[in-house]
């Protein structure tokens, strides 16, 4: 009996069976995604993959780090010199500054030149003389804004010239605001006669003024015009200076007032247009036939002149005032 009762225990038992089943099956299926995990290892990933991989590994950038860097880009970042490409702009940027010189402040000086000759006929007395010093200094102001748009473009146009002479021009902006600050003290420095005196625009201004003032008479220098400042040189040593220069608004053809003039760009000289092509004829020249004068004109060189068909007409309408306000007078006189 004893061998058959060691046979007995040598035999598992049908749970041990199902246990060792289920162990095996588990183990199999361990193998097996171990195997399959391998396989997944083993296969190469996709270049994207890869590098969002190894972003990820990678340690994270603290913000302080980044800004740290970009202080240190900014730093270390230099300006450049001036190339073909930005030297055209700059040249864009120049002439921008010229054409609001020209076509858009230019404008306002034909304007005071009527309201200064308006005031000057119209206002009398005490009140007079101080609408015109009023207007004499917003005529200044213009031309002093006149004088600083002239200070960009000069500056801008400096610049330009030192790129073609191939100088390198690194800090465009400190160089340009530079140059016009440096131009700017230096007008701020001079008198108003050393300001204005000389200036064309100025000499038609008062022109304007003097002619209704004192019609008929010669105005003299501007110089004279103007007070003279601390820093003004002596009367006696300032430059000779053209005197009694009067404007005459008749045609030195037809002697009568202007009508339609042209002027030469020759010699400055006007004309009444049916006069001046009346003496020019069927010839190609002619000599001027102003008085002393003996430069050759063209047709080319005859043009038309607003600015002073309008000041004639004001002229006209200022001379029949006078003769109409002479012969009151005279009626007046009369009837005493």
């Amino acid at each position: 009996m004893p061998p058959a009762r060691r046979r007995r225990r040598r035999e598992p038992s049908s749970d041990a069976i199902e246990e060792d089943g289920a162990d095996q099956d588990a183990g199999v299926e361990d193998v097996a995604d171990a195997d399959e995990a391998d396989v997944v290892q083993a296969a190469p990933l996709p270049p994207s993959r890869r590098k969002a991989k190894k972003a990820a590994a990678a340690p994270a950038q603290q913000p302080e780090e980044e800004e740290e860097d970009a202080k240190d880009i900014i730093a270390n970042f230099k300006d450049q010199p001036l190339d073909k490409f930005e030297r055209d702009k700059l040249a864009g940027v120049a002439n921008d500054w010229r054409i609001m010189r020209e076509q858009v402040h230019s404008s306002f000086f034909g304007l005071m030149n009527d309201v200064g000759s308006s005031v000057s006929e119209f206002a009398q007395g005490d009140k007079g003389e101080k609408a015109i010093l009023d207007i004499d200094n917003v005529m200044r102001q213009l031309l002093d804004t006149e004088v600083e748009l002239k200070l960009h473009e000069d500056t801008l146009s400096d610049i330009l010239q030192r790129v073609a002479r191939e100088e390198a021009v690194a800090n465009v902006t400190d160089e340009y605001q530079s140059g016009v600050d440096k131009k700017h003290s230096a007008y701020k420095t001079k008198t108003s006669r050393q300001k204005y005196a000389k200036s064309e625009e100025y000499r038609k201004f008062r022109q304007a003024i003097f002619e209704v003032q004192h019609p008929g008479d010669a105005m003299p220098p501007v110089t004279d015009l103007i007070s003279r400042e601390s820093g003004d040189v002596s009367d006696d040593d300032d430059d000779v200076e053209i005197g009694g220069v009067t404007q005459d608004y008749r045609c030195p053809l037809s002697l009568t007032i202007l009508e339609d003039p042209l002027t030469s760009t020759l010699c400055d000289h006007s004309f009444s247009a049916k006069s001046i092509m009346e003496y020019l004829g069927q010839k190609q020249m002619v000599t001027c036939p102003a008085s002393g004068c003996k430069q050759m004109l063209t047709r080319a060189c005859l043009q038309p002149n607003k600015a002073l068909a309008k000041q004639a007409r004001e002229a006209a309408r200022r001379e029949r005032a006078r003769n109409d306000s002479e012969e009151e007078s005279d009626d007046d006189e009369v009837i005493e």
